[in-house]
C-alpha cells in the first residue's frame, strides 16, 4: 500500500490515499501513519505492516521517513522488507495548484517477480526520483485534492522501473472522507503491474482511521489486500 497524505483547508482536513510529490507539511508540522493489511498474491495469504512519517523542515521542505515489511508465511520467497529516506520539495504553487519534487533513497527487497528464466529478486540499495503536481481547494463546500506524480526507481541490474501514480481525496461529510489511487508500474524484468485502491474513513480530530482495499488489475500476479490505517498528524 503506498500510504496517506493530509492537509488543512477551510479549518477542515482532507486525508487520501497518497504519498505524493506536490505537498509539503508546514514547518515543524509532523505526520504519522500505521497501516496493516492481510495480502493474497496467487492465493497465497501474507501480512503487512507499514509504518510511514512526515517532518516539516522548513515551510518548502519535508523528510520522509518509510519502513515497509511483508510476511508470506506459506511462501517466504515473496517475503520483503523496506526502509526508505527522502526529501521532498515544493517547486511552486499558484491558485491551489502546486507541483514538487521528491528524492531518496531506500535498502532493502523491493520486488518478486517472474522472467522466462524463473523468479527473480531485487535487493540492497537504490534510489528514488520523483516529480508531481497537484491541486488542493474545496469543492461543493468540502475539502478535495487531485494529484499525479511520476517516479523512477533505481536499484541493481534489471531492477529498474517507472511508475505513475493519479489519486484524488475528498471529504463527504464533515467526519467522512473517501480516498482512490491508480498506479501503473513498468520495469525491465518485472513487467507491467497495474494497481488501484480505495479507501473510506473518519476523521476523529486529530486521528484519522480508514479500511480500504487494494487490487491488481493488470499484471503478471493476481494480487489484492484488505487494509486498515490509522493516522496522527500535528
Amino acid at each position: 500500500m503506498r500510504g496517506l497524505i493530509s492537509f488543512f483547508l477551510a479549518g477542515a482536513s482532507v486525508s487520501g490515499v497518497a504519498e505524493a510529490a506536490p505537498w509539503v507539511r508546514e514547518d515543524g508540522g509532523w505526520y504519522g501513519r500505521a497501516l496493516g493489511a492481510h495480502d493474497s498474491l496467487n492465493g497465497v495469504d501474507g501480512w503487512r505492516l507499514d509504518l510511514y512519517g512526515e517532518y516539516g523542515v522548513t515551510e518548502k521542505i519535508t523528510v520522509t521517513l518509510k519502513n515497509e515489511a511483508v510476511i508470506y508465511p506459506d511462501a517466504p520467497a515473496f517475503d520483503r522488507d523496506l526502509w526508505r529516506l527522502t526529501a521532498r520539495r515544493t517547486l511552486a504553487t499558484y491558485k491551489g495548484w502546486t507541483a514538487g519534487a521528491e528524492l531518496g533513497a531506500f535498502h532493502g527487497s523491493t520486488l518478486n517477480a517472474s522472467s522466462d528464466d524463473g523468479l527473480f529478486f531485487c535487493d540492497g540499495t537504490g534510489f528514488e526520483a520523483r516529480l508531481g503536481g497537484g491541486w488542493s481547494g474545496v469543492y461543493k463546500q468540502r475539502p478535495l485534492y487531485a494529484f499525479a506524480d511520476v517516479a523512477h526507481l533505481a536499484q541493481g541490474s534489471g531492477c529498474g522501473r517507472t511508475r505513475i501514480e493519479f489519486g484524488y481525496g475528498q471529504d463527504l461529510t464533515k467526519h467522512i472522507f473517501l480516498g482512490q489511487q491508480l498506479w501503473f508500474e513498468e520495469g525491465e524484468f518485472s513487467g507491467r503491474s497495474v494497481k488501484t485502491e480505495s479507501q473510506l474513513g473518519v476523521h476523529l480530530g486529530r486521528v484519522d482511521v480508514s479500511v480500504g482495499y487494494r487490487e491488481e488489475i493488470g499484471g503478471t500476479f493476481n494480487e489484492n489486500a484488505v487494509l486498515i490505517a490509522i493516522v496522527a498528524k500535528r
